[in-house]
């Protein structure tokens, strides 16, 4: 499937395959390409759950405090109010989808795509706040 639209946030690529216009709001999908290393900080989620589904790579996903080895075809669920994360843990390029539900997350994604943490983070974070998502560690 062809993504609808394709942004790079945090030097990261994300795909959004389907939006909320397409499901009623329920829900939206994603995939996003990951480096050696990479992934999002540890956050939470106020209004969504999210579930994971290893697509190539070496993936681990944290939730309630723990690491969990995530093997290719293999899908983990995060419920919303919960901190997780997760990280490419191999040395290849890894790919990962995320079905969001309900939809919304693919409008964050879009405000959020080529801001820097560096530069922008008062920004990220007021975006963050609006989306009812939070930092954390773990």
């Amino acid at each position: 499937m062809k993504p609808l639209k394709s942004l790079t946030i945090f030097g990261e690529t994300v795909e959004i395959l389907v939006d909320g216009t397409m499901t009623g709001g329920t829900s939206a999908t994603i995939i996003q390409h990951t480096a050696p290393g990479g992934g999002p900080p540890p956050h939470s989620h106020t209004f969504e759950d999210e579930t994971f589904t290893v697509l190539e790579g070496e993936f681990e996903l944290l939730s309630e405090g723990k690491w969990h080895k995530v093997p290719v075809g293999e899908v983990f669920f995060a419920p919303r109010g919960g901190v997780h994360t997760f990280r490419n843990a191999g040395t290849t390029m890894g790919r990962i989808a995320v079905f969001i539900s309900p939809a919304g997350m693919e409008n964050f994604f879009e405000e959020i795509a080529g801001l820097s943490p560096a530069k922008d983070m008062t920004r990220i974070l007021e975006i963050f706040s609006r989306y009812g998502l939070a930092l954390g560690a773990s």
